[in-house]
């Protein structure tokens, strides 16, 4: 898939304060948030460190940090505790390979 390949390769080249590899524990929380149903808004996501997660949904020009708010808790309730969760365009990043941020919230 080639959103897939694009996030992989992100994540490979972005700088980051930790690299880690995700948990299982955050494995599990990605596939909830993208195979499960449960989250049809969620059209993809990496956790680009081990405490940044990456959530791509379709821009509707709203801004989406209450999403971002609801995803950590969501994560919380999943057993994982990212500390920044940012909601991000996933057209954009397909179409340009950039991650235009659409709203983001500092987890507590």
């Amino acid at each position: 898939m080639r959103l897939k390949s694009l996030l992989l390769a992100a994540a490979f080249f972005t700088p980051a304060l930790a690299v880690a590899e995700p948990s299982q524990t955050q494995k599990d929380f990605i596939t909830y948030l993208v195979k499960s149903g449960r989250e049809p808004k969620v059209k993809d996501a990496t956790w680009m460190t081990d405490s940044n997660l990456y959530v791509g949904v379709f821009d509707d020009r709203l801004r989406r940090d209450g999403f971002a708010d609801y995803i950590c808790s969501v994560a919380g309730d999943h057993g994982v505790s990212p500390e920044l969760v940012k909601i991000i365009d996933i057209v954009k990043l397909v179409r340009t390979g950039k991650f235009v941020e659409i709203g983001k919230s500092v987890c507590k």
